[in-house]
């Protein structure tokens, strides 16, 4: 498949670094480590449905939970990071192949 962004690069699987914000919110999740295809010439990156519903599941609560601390900020606003463990080759290869 080529980039859908760029047209020119072949996505190659491997790992990648997401940065998610709400509008309202005072928290950002960072998560690190999300197995996705990820274009060599441009950097576009294309999660499986499976994984990219997960990765929702996960940080859609906590970003819900920012924007409750936006309401009464005391503190500055956290960044929260989610480290996944490295996957293996066939473990990426397996978790693409569930898109």
């Amino acid at each position: 498949m080529k980039c859908l962004k760029c047209f020119e690069g072949e996505p190659t699987i491997g790992t990648t670094s997401l940065t998610y914000e709400r509008d309202g919110s005072d928290i950002q999740v960072q998560v690190r480590g999300v197995p996705a295809e990820i274009c060599p010439v441009c950097g576009e990156v294309y999660l499986s449905e499976a994984v990219a519903q997960q990765i929702y599941e996960l940080v859609s609560p906590l970003l819900e939970t920012g924007e409750e601390m936006a309401e009464a900020a005391l503190l500055p606003p956290p960044t929260i990071i989610i480290q996944f463990p490295p996957l293996e080759s066939m473990q990426l290869q397996r978790v693409m192949a569930l898109a």
